[in-house]
């Protein structure tokens, strides 16, 4: 981890790597530090901001540590502070231009405050905290005050400037800052807002006054979350407008405040009211297909054989490029777009069609009106009665012109078209496959701890766990360039801090994961050995939720991957026999290893330390 101090105009004055310190030395201890009294002591712990109070040393060539009114902070990440410790012997001994003990040494001598921001960041230069710092000399003490502003920064950065929300802070009944996607949505302007007084205007009196209430519980920290519809209407009953609203706390500029995040959804409501309230069939399925065709590049269309009707979404018109919107819809339309080998195909899938294979799914490409090319996605399914006979279909064309990499004359991308296809169709299947699998082991664990009497609230407690990291791994699938494999780094970062996240943990995760990307089987058991040993260091490691560490290292060494995992806390008890384990932590840990083919062995040293080695699979 790395400390950056800043001015306030983001210059940038020095930087020093913190690493942890072991241990301090009593000889690098100042004794005999002034005691405080006990009302000063009261005082300060109640203040939000950090405080550090240091007393010079060697008539201010150093100075040591007072106190603290903060210390567990401190000691999270991972820096080994004691009241009497010595700048040189703490943040000082990374810092080899001594700047922080410059700056320590300039107050005390010239009297001038220091101010500016403090940023905490990861080796990979990633934010993990944010201060604004104050140091200044109050008599014969220097005072250092670090107030956290990283929500505010994150919420200005981030949550702010989000197109699809409109966001608020209200602070004491008050709006104190908002964007403009907040003031459109109450057909006001940011300026006119900021500063006003929360209004309930256009609202029904019992909502307003819910509302209300929710906002001052949360601002009174007495809740978390409140999350409602919010709906106004006309005098004729039709909706004027409907927002889904969410209501949390934040600390905003070191102070409580609710946060409203609302989302305009008036068409949306407007649309399915009047879907809800048509008696006429046709004009109701025709606005569900203009809902179900919502992206302008799909076709949505229903016929009916025997009655000879169709109906067809508007962006067919988009699709084939006709400015007219006139041109005729029915069950060989979409055919007459198609040219030559798509044609043939196109013939063959219909023909294909029957009681026992009702739908079909494949590519053509279509020419427009306007002589372009592009290409469609067809999915057509066919409803036939009791005797075999077709009596409807419905179907939806989707254009994929933007997606399809079709470069060169039109014959060659007609050749490689069934190629990309069946790879593509095969990696969904293994997707699919994948999805399926993940459900039996998550099905499987839940009957080992079914079995192993485990009581209902734990059993609840693993299943999330383990549902995070297989939701985690199909995500990272889903954004791999080719479904089967995933970057490991990513996969197994995302799934230890979205675990910290779920048990709010103090634990601190070093992350030496390399970039590898593996196949997604062996990626998936991977995985879930890691929600084991995170789930056993959480539960047993840090007895009354005193904070550690977690340090995770993976890298690859010819085709073999090996896996390192350490913590910091009070170990394997030498009872534990983790060849033959009777837990059912352990015992998912060494099915799990087997399945990949894995050796797996441990140590205890100051902690819990255990490495898994296997060979790294060609096979998806």
């Amino acid at each position: 981890m790395k400390m950056a101090y800043f001015t306030y105009d983001d210059e940038k004055l020095f930087e020093i790597k913190v690493d942890k310190l072991e241990y301090i030395e009593d000889e690098c201890l100042i004794k005999d530090v002034p005691q405080m009294d006990d009302e000063q002591i009261e005082f300060l712990s109640n203040l939000g901001e950090e405080i550090f109070i240091l007393l010079p040393y060697n008539d201010g060539e150093d100075f040591y540590l007072k106190y603290i009114n903060h210390l567990e902070y401190f000691n999270h990440w991972d820096n080994n502070l004691k009241i009497g410790s010595l700048i040189s012997h703490t943040y000082g001994h990374n810092d080899e231009e001594n700047n922080l003990l410059k700056m320590f040494q300039e107050v005390y001598r010239t009297g001038e405050k220091k101010t500016g921001i403090l940023k905490y960041l990861n080796d990979e230069g990633k934010l993990l905290k944010y201060l604004d710092f104050r140091y200044f000399r109050a008599g014969d003490e220097i005072v250092s005050i670090h107030e956290d502003m990283t929500e505010v920064k994150m919420y200005r950065d981030h949550t702010l400037n989000d197109e699809d929300l409109g966001v608020a802070i209200v602070q004491d009944g008050k709006f104190v800052d908002l964007n403009e996607n907040y003031a459109r949505y109450v057909h006001k302007t940011r300026e006119q807002m900021l500063g006003s007084e929360y209004s309930f205007g256009g609202m029904l009196p019992e909502v307003g006054e819910i509302i209300k209430r929710e906002i001052g519980l949360i601002s009174r920290q007495k809740k978390v979350l409140y999350k409602a519809p919010i709906a106004s209407y006309n005098n004729d009953g039709s909706i004027k407008f409907f927002i889904n609203g969410e209501i949390s706390y934040i600390t905003y500029d070191n102070r409580r405040a609710a946060l409203i995040k609302i989302k305009d959804l008036t068409q949306q409501e407007i649309a399915k009211n009047r879907i809800e309230s048509s008696q006429d069939s046709k004009t109701q399925l025709k606005y569900t297909f203009e809902s179900l065709a919502e992206n302008s590049k799909t076709i949505v269309s229903y016929g009916k054989y025997s009655e000879d009707k169709f109906i067809v979404s508007d962006n067919f018109y988009d699709v084939i490029e006709d400015e007219s919107r006139s041109f005729p819809f029915n069950t060989q339309t979409v055919r007459e777009f198609m040219l030559g080998e798509d044609l043939e195909l196109y013939d063959s899938m219909i023909d294909s069609l029957s009681p026992a294979n009702p739908d079909v799914e494949f590519t053509t490409s279509i020419m427009t009106l306007k002589l372009n090319i592009k290409y469609i996605r067809h999915h057509i399914k066919r409803i036939y009665d009791s005797q075999g006979n077709a009596e409807s279909y419905v179907s939806s064309h989707q254009d994929i012109t933007d997606e399809a990499s079709y470069v060169n004359s039109l014959k060659k991308q007609i050749f490689k078209k069934n190629e990309i296809i069946k790879d593509k169709d095969i990696q969904i299947k293994e997707a699919h496959h994948n999805i399926k699998n993940s459900l039996n082991i998550l099905l499987s664990l839940i009957r080992m701890e079914e079995h192993s009497h485990m009581p209902l609230e734990e059993i609840v407690d693993d299943t999330k766990t383990h549902l995070k990291s297989v939701s985690v791994m199909h995500e990272k699938i889903y954004q791999s360039e080719n479904l089967v494999e995933i970057n490991l780094k990513e996969y197994i970062d995302s799934i230890v801090e979205s675990l910290f996240d779920i048990y709010s943990s103090k634990i601190h995760y070093i992350s030496k994961v390399e970039d590898i990307k593996l196949n997604s089987k062996q990626a998936k058991s991977l995985g879930l050995i890691v929600n084991e040993l995170i789930n056993n260091t959480v539960k047993y490691a840090f007895p009354d939720g005193n904070p550690g560490n977690v340090e995770i290292r993976i890298g690859r060494l010819d085709k073999k991957i090996e896996v390192e995992y350490r913590d910091s806390g009070v170990g394997i008890p030498d009872s534990v026999d983790f060849d033959n384990p009777t837990s059912l932590g352990l015992t998912v840990i060494q099915n799990l290893t087997k399945q990949i083919d894995g050796e797996i062995g441990y140590t205890y040293d100051n902690g819990t330390y255990i490495k898994i080695v296997f060979t790294e699979s060609d096979s998806f």
